[in-house]
């Protein structure tokens, strides 16, 4: 399911077309990995319409605004360390000073 969401570009394409095979994935992966460039960073797997497929492949309808919630979690903490390795810092001593702020 993560592969469907990162081989198609909509919900819409994803349902029209056959499940990613083992093959797919494996591509997909590699592909994953090229943009990490070797580097231990995360990157994201699913998008915000993920949600929708993965939560009628598993007749599950309220996981799809928990997938919601979870993608744009982890895109704000994608984004917060992004911002914290291009100032030098971590997202821990940003963290620890706003607490220093607020005292």
């Amino acid at each position: 399911m993560y592969a469907a969401g990162l081989v198609n570009p909509t919900r819409e394409v994803s349902r029209k077309t056959a499940m990613p095979t083992h093959h797919d994935s494996a591509l997909v992966a590699d592909l994953v990995d090229n943009q990490k460039d070797g580097n231990d960073e995360e990157i994201m797997l699913l998008k915000r319409w993920n949600g929708k497929l993965l939560a009628e492949q598993f007749n599950l309808p309220g996981m799809e605004l928990e997938i919601e919630r979870a993608v744009e979690q982890v895109q704000k903490s994608l984004a917060e360390k992004a911002r914290a390795s291009r100032s030098g810092s971590t997202v821990d001593d940003q963290v620890k000073a706003g607490d220093r702020k607020d005292q």
